[in-house]
């Protein structure tokens, strides 16, 4: 009844606040590779000409765009295959929202898995603290409204990890089974899931030691091949084009590999120290943070074998993962669930040392500092949770604009890298002169894109923007990719303390000054206050930590009208 309870709190606050953004579709980065490679499955193609990303969690996502049309389709919404392309082509609200429910569906569902996890290597007190907190756990909970990889990654990896457990106490040959398919599968979602192999040859040591077996079944007892056997089936059943298209998938992780050693824009430092002092200080909070690092040392005192299998995978994990200059704070996400398990131990074992002769008064210790662990994580989850449920700044401007701006009007947006821009229709000269470009070159899936934006433009009789680039290298505006001379009517200026996201050309300031006026103002948060922490190699336009002076999510808007001279 309890844990039920837990996972009860565990759902509210994953999934409160998940439609944020939409129909926006770079609110959250990543989401849009995700679902456009999902959706691209549906067309008959099943090689994602993508490996940065293994491919499970993609096909598992595009069954249930399958899902979703099949129910269209009896339910009489798509009387057509068209209908449904031009939902997924016009408005992906829904796509987005299929995605991001089943990210959170596991992430209620790795409490579970913990509580399950904990009680089976330690007991059942433990069990239910350490499930507690992961219940609340800020980083988790607020990953888990995103509809990528990082929270169905460690939820397979806690069951892989459960089932090694499952090995540990009990060697037969069906647990190393099960344990080589989650295995594979966390690999399948996210590369690093293959340190996983690590607890399980330990698991496996351990188990021929106490059989008395000789050193060269560490490799060849049946048991631990099943399990390499089942790991690699279960890895190519996710990502099968590893195999097939070889050559693309190992440049891929290649590159991926170079990305994480070498950083994203910014130096932030080494992985190691960031995590310690901003990813897992600020994404436990404080105390829970700070109660998992003693309980890791209680673990080590009451069984090193234990720890051993426990602490073995988010160690290697945390040696690889930090080495490199890439820190984005979901990086972290898979060591969340045994930091909570090991904060869960000293809970309950501090709480059984000081109070061992009263056992009323224990549970009211234990579940007292619980709570008062768990606390300044809730203040966290409550503040980011109320955000998502405000309508994000871009939506609020991209009406404004179609509201008060004249179709036709030239706009340049500003941006470093395009996760603040406005999404403006072009206009229906614009689309089809990329329409014919497409049709040259015969790609066909851009093809039917832009005919149906272009279709959807006619019978809404949408005008459109001309929508000009700013091209900082040569100091040039551009319009379709050429050179143009003449300044547009409109430019929109974001402005957010994120560093690499939304800078302002140095050379286009002169130029504001000179030729524009400001329109209007469109201010969401007090750039300058230095309470609130951002994850700065991360395009999300949310404080990580501190929530001062927010008003809603998305960047500061400037709209400038160029001024008209008088003759």
């Amino acid at each position: 009844m309890i844990l039920f309870l837990f996972i009860i709190i565990g759902c509210i606050v994953r999934y409160w606040g998940i439609n944020f953004g939409l129909p926006h579709l770079d609110c959250r980065p990543d989401e849009l590779v995700v679902v456009n490679i999902a959706l691209k499955f549906g067309t008959g193609d099943l090689n994602p000409h993508f490996f940065r990303y293994p491919t499970f969690y993609m096909y598992f996502i595009s069954f249930f765009y399958g899902v979703y049309y099949l129910l269209g389709r009896v339910s009489g919404k798509y009387a057509f295959l068209q209908d449904f392309v031009s939902e997924a082509v016009i408005n992906r609200t829904n796509f987005f929202l299929i995605n991001r429910y089943i990210s959170a569906f596991f992430g209620v569902a790795t409490i579970y898995v913990v509580y399950k996890l904990t009680k089976s290597l330690l007991d059942d007190d433990t069990a239910l603290v350490s499930s507690f907190l992961m219940s609340l756990a800020y980083l988790h909970v607020r990953d888990s409204h995103f509809g990528v990889t990082d929270v169905f990654m460690t939820f397979l990896v806690i069951c892989s990890i459960f089932y090694i457990i499952k090995c540990y106490k009990d060697g037969n040959i069906k647990n190393y089974i099960f344990a080589g398919i989650f295995s594979g599968l966390a690999m399948s979602t996210k590369y690093n899931g293959l340190l996983v192999i690590i607890p399980i040859f330990i698991v496996h040591y351990f188990n021929i030691f106490n059989e008395k077996l000789g050193f060269v079944k560490l490799f060849l007892d049946k048991r631990i091949l099943f399990f390499i056997g089942v790991f690699m089936i279960a890895f190519l059943f996710g990502t099968p084009f590893a195999l097939i298209d070889y050559s693309k998938f190992i440049g891929d992780v290649l590159y991926e590999m170079r990305h994480l050693h070498m950083g994203h824009s910014i130096d932030l430092g080494i992985g190691w120290w960031y995590h310690l002092k901003f990813s897992l200080f600020l994404g436990l909070g404080w105390s829970l943070f700070f109660l998992s690092l003693v309980g890791i040392f209680v673990l080590m005192k009451k069984d090193i074998r234990k720890a051993l299998i426990l602490g073995s995978f988010p160690l290697c994990y945390y040696v690889l993962m930090g080495r490199g200059h890439s820190v984005f704070v979901r990086y972290v996400i898979p060591l969340v669930p045994f930091l909570c398990i090991t904060a869960g131990l000293f809970i309950t074992a501090i709480s059984a040392k000081i109070l061992c002769k009263f056992k009323k008064y224990r549970y009211l210790l234990m579940w007292s500092l619980a709570i008062s662990a768990i606390l300044p994580s809730v203040n966290n989850v409550i503040n980011f949770d109320k955000l998502l449920t405000r309508k994000d700044n871009r939506l609020i401007v991209t009406d404004w604009i179609n509201e008060y701006i004249p179709g036709g009007s030239s706009i340049c947006q500003l941006g470093s890298m395009g996760w603040d821009r406005i999404q403006l229709y072009p206009t229906l000269k614009s689309l089809e002169s990329k329409y014919n470009k497409y049709v040259k070159r015969n790609e066909k899936q851009k093809i039917i894109e832009t005919m149906t934006i272009i279709d959807y433009l006619k019978r809404k009789n949408i005008i459109g923007y001309k929508l000009v680039a700013y091209d900082e290298e040569i100091a040039k505006f551009k319009f379709n990719g050429e050179e143009d001379d003449t300044l547009p009517r409109y430019i929109v200026v974001p402005h957010y303390p994120l560093y690499i996201y939304s800078n302002i050309p140095e050379n286009i300031k002169g130029i504001l000054l000179s030729s524009y006026q400001l329109k209007k103002s469109f201010g969401v948060i007090g750039v300058d206050n230095r309470e609130n922490q951002f994850d700065q190699q991360d395009a999300f336009y949310i404080p990580f930590s501190g929530f001062k002076n927010v008003e809603r999510p998305g960047p500061n808007y400037y709209i400038y009208e160029k001024i008209e001279k008088v003759n």
